[in-house]
């Protein structure tokens, strides 16, 4: 496992479930309420969450598949979420669907909202909170093989 610093990836996990449970305590009750300028607050505190955890992944991903070799020090983060499945790191139909994350991060950094579009995006991002948990117990289960 060479230069793979398991202590930091593990910090990036403990944030990464933190932000998923920061998450979990808001009420949305529908995608319409991003739209809504009563809510800018907490849709802000909610993208910043969604970005701070997408992030981690993406560090995670860049950091192990550039240590062991899976892509280059300049490839982006989704074409290193894809090659941890090509590494057996994570499934490969499972880094095929989280692999739009950090284009995802990106919209959300860039305060698209309000619009229908990102609405229903964001809606679909609270409704999927598991991606996150999977990816990191997949990254825990290989680290404890290795």
């Amino acid at each position: 496992m060479g230069f793979v610093r398991k202590e930091r990836i593990k910090e990036y996990l403990e944030n990464i479930n933190r932000q998923v449970e920061d998450l979990k305590n808001f009420s949305v009750p529908d995608k319409e309420f991003f739209q809504q300028r009563a809510n800018v607050e907490r849709t802000k505190a909610i993208k910043y969450s969604l970005a701070c955890a997408i992030e981690d992944i993406c560090h995670i991903a860049l950091h192990i598949s550039v240590a062991l070799n899976l892509c280059k020090v300049r490839d982006s983060a989704a074409e290193a979420i894809v090659a941890l499945g090509e590494g057996g790191i994570l499934p490969k139909e499972f880094a095929q669907t989280i692999k739009q994350m950090p284009a995802f991060r990106n919209r959300l950094i860039h305060d698209y909202l309000p619009n229908e579009f990102d609405s229903e995006r964001l809606w679909e991002a609270l409704a999927h909170l598991e991606d996150f948990n999977k990816f990191s117990q997949y990254i825990l289960d290989w680290l404890n093989k290795e």
